[in-house]
């Protein structure tokens, strides 16, 4: 496990509305093969744990089995996703446009995942997500 920070950039458009934000937070990266797990506390105390593989990343955010995200990523696929809070399911459909992940020339490393989220036939909104691990 190596020792990581996170600098994390979310550009979410719904509707007409685009809104960008950034964060930064200390993590965990972990190598094995061609699996890379991430794990970090978003805003402090919401545990983040990344999976990824060739062509998947999956993302679970949460506190506890009433609170929590499960997200999956696959380029070109239509993947299941879920929502609950307050013990209350919301099931999602993501459509990734864009998986990569990269070494760059300092050394650091990007993860890019560009999706969009549709609960039913209905578009939520579109995501840009980029993660740099130095």
């Amino acid at each position: 496990m190596t020792a990581i920070t996170i600098d994390l950039t979310s550009r979410i458009t719904q509707d007409d509305e685009t809104e960008t934000f950034s964060r930064h937070a200390q993590g965990q990266l972990t190598e094995d093969g061609d699996v890379t797990r991430i794990s970090y506390a978003e805003e402090g105390d919401i545990p983040v744990k990344m999976l990824l593989k060739e062509n998947e990343l999956l993302i679970r955010r949460g506190v506890d089995s009433n609170n929590y995200s499960m997200m999956k990523f696959v380029p070109g696929e239509k993947e299941n996703c879920r929502y609950v809070v307050e013990g209350r399911r919301m099931d999602m459909t993501s459509v990734t446009n864009l998986l990569e992940y990269q070494s760059q020339a300092d050394g650091s490393r990007k993860l890019r995942v560009e999706y969009d989220l549709f609960n039913g036939l209905y578009l939520i909104g579109n995501y840009a997500v980029t993660l740099i691990f130095t």
